[in-house]
């Protein structure tokens, strides 16, 4: 009896002990990523499938670099060379704000004791393309890209950009907050063609219709190495960089395959000074480096059944301002335009010369 009294009463505390138990539970919450720009402005914003408008597409990637400061770690890394990707059927559970969201393996929590935090990132990951991405310490002026093998194809051309400075700090009451959103800038140069006919050619079109046969770009260096250098971008042609040339894309049935059809400039473009751009000519995305001598176009066209060639070297376009271009730049679209309006061949009366004197002969009849 006594030990049954005994047995309660201690259960008796333990409850109690229980029931004013005080509990201090730490809520960490991941580092997220969400939210991913690209900057506007006067570069380049369309080139390849990183646009502002469709990042965010399953399978993207971009990578991280990423410190921390506290009182003990001056320079703690907890990101190096991180790939994120945008996946889907994520559960929310994970600390992600959608099941669709940018991702990464595995999960690094903020610190709210850090002073500060450092992130820089880069797109896509360089698991995706030939080449290789470091930061070598945490500044932005030791970002690099080495190796870099741009796509000798249009349609898998590799879209380069960065964000280095943007978005690098994080400190104070924003530390755990909020994902990082990056601004990306692009790092490559962005090349595009279009053509048109001159406005002799359209209103001789019934007679003489334009058609394009062939057009295309080259010979264009591919290869190159990257580095950011004090807020300007600063690319390396490699020592043996490989060279390609670009063609635009043909349609119709061998022999008689063509770029743009007869009339197709005419009838899509009914304005005198409207362009079409040139398919696969579009969006070409080189490493920057200088317009040399040898870079030109090649273009074979008919008017009606005669056959033109011609080959235009790129030093002789000219801007508005009456302007060559020397180099093409980091982070900027260009576009070459190129009108089909050969001098025609006329006639014209300008006067019917005289009669030569050929002199008077006489015979007299006697």
């Amino acid at each position: 009896m006594k030990k049954s009294l005994l047995f309660l009463a201690t259960a008796a505390i333990m409850v109690g002990c229980s029931s004013n138990e005080v509990l201090n539970e730490i809520a960490e919450k991941p580092i997220g990523f969400t939210k991913v720009y690209i900057e506007n402005g006067t570069k380049a914003i369309t080139p390849g499938a990183y646009t502002t408008v469709n990042f965010e597409t399953v399978g993207n990637t971009f990578g991280v670099f990423g410190y921390k400061q506290t009182d003990t770690q001056a320079d703690a890394q907890i990101f190096n060379n991180q790939a994120v990707i945008y996946q889907e059927n994520l559960s929310t559970d994970a600390g992600y704000n959608a099941t669709t969201d940018w991702a990464y393996s595995p999960i690094k929590y903020w610190d709210k004791e850090a002073n500060a935090y450092n992130f820089y990132a880069y797109a896509p990951h360089d698991g995706d393309f030939t080449g290789t991405a470091e930061l070598a310490s945490q500044s932005e002026t030791a970002f690099s890209i080495s190796g870099f093998q741009q796509s000798h194809t249009q349609s898998t051309m590799i879209d380069l950009m960065t964000d280095l400075t943007s978005k690098k700090t994080v400190t104070g009451n924003a530390i755990g907050q909020n994902d990082v959103a990056f601004v990306f800038t692009h790092i490559l140069s962005n090349i595009n063609v279009e053509m048109a006919v001159s406005p002799t050619l359209k209103a001789d079109n019934t007679a003489n219709p334009v058609t394009i046969v062939s057009i295309s770009l080259g010979e264009i260096k591919m290869d190159g190495s990257y580095a950011y250098a004090t807020s300007a971008y600063a690319w390396t042609l490699a020592a043996s960089s490989t060279t390609a040339t670009f063609a635009g894309t043909q349609s119709g049935t061998s022999p008689n395959q063509y770029v743009f059809a007869s009339d197709a400039l005419n009838a899509s473009n009914a304005a005198s000074n409207a362009f079409t751009a040139v398919p696969a000519l579009t969006d070409l995305l080189f490493v920057p480096q200088t317009v040399d001598n040898g870079y030109e176009f090649t273009i074979q066209y008919k008017i009606g059944t005669e056959v033109f060639d011609k080959t235009i070297p790129l030093s002789e376009f000219h801007n508005s301002s009456n302007q060559t271009l020397a180099s093409w730049n980091s982070g900027y679209k260009y576009i070459y335009r190129i009108v089909i309006g050969p001098t025609p061949i006329l006639f014209d009366l300008s006067g019917v010369s005289d009669w030569s004197d050929g002199g008077i002969y006489t015979y007299t009849v006697e």
